[in-house]
């Protein structure tokens, strides 16, 4: 995981460019939510199918592969279809130990619906946020919608203490890592904050909660 935590992609990342056009005032805004977006925070998250299958392919090759991952705060609308809020979505991206196997290929799934999905390639590498290409190029759906986060392997213990990452052991018997950082996608909604916090402030420790819940759901094999 360490090959991209704290990532250092603002700079470089397609949603980096658009933030320089907001407002100074609004950028050092203490809210939680910019004014521009709805508050939203649901009971529960609902997990596709794609997702769940992508979990799987994701545990089968935990060397070559990590998750990208995305919730939706609004209904939103990509190429292939609707997704409700507060949906949970994974998807594999090709660590540097992956893209030395060449001609190797890993299936994975993009969500049509929650039970409906097509079949696709993996993320290529991390030279752009996971998160937010994820949802600008798979599954082309409005990135300021979206909050996001990382999956890999569980992190070191020196690592596990440092506020962004989690390891947690899911209902599979298997542990997780888990960077709760995104470049662009989850200031807009945490009071300018690239972090999910830990804390009530903002709901953060809340919207873990759900994430970590989310996360056992997609550990169950099968849709």
């Amino acid at each position: 995981m360490h090959n991209v935590s704290r990532r250092a992609f603002v700079a470089t990342s397609l949603g980096g460019v658009s933030a320089l056009a907001f407002p100074a005032s609004l950028a050092a805004a203490a809210q939680c939510v910019t004014s521009w977006l709805p508050a939203f925070l649901p009971n529960y998250l609902t997990v596709d199918c794609a997702s769940k299958r992508n979990f799987q392919i994701f545990r089968q090759n935990p060397d070559y592969l990590g998750l990208a991952g995305v919730v939706s705060m609004t209904v939103v609308r990509g190429r292939l279809g609707s997704y409700p809020a507060g949906n949970l979505f994974l998807f594999p991206w090709i660590k540097p130990k992956g893209q030395l196997l060449k001609g190797r290929t890993w299936p994975a799934s993009v969500p049509v619906n929650l039970t409906a999905y097509v079949t696709a390639n993996p993320i290529p590498n991390a030279y752009l946020p996971l998160d937010e290409y994820f949802c600008r190029f798979v599954v082309q759906a409005p990135w300021t919608s979206f909050i996001g986060f990382l999956v890999d392997n569980p992190v070191s213990q020196f690592e596990a203490k440092f506020d962004w990452f989690t390891n947690v052991k899911l209902s599979d018997g298997k542990s997780i890592g888990i960077d709760w950082t995104s470049s662009n996608l989850n200031n807009p909604w945490f009071g300018g904050s690239h972090l999910i916090p830990s804390t009530d402030a903002c709901n953060g420790k809340t919207w873990r909660g759900l994430i970590i819940a989310g996360l056992q759901q997609a550990s169950h094999p099968g849709c």
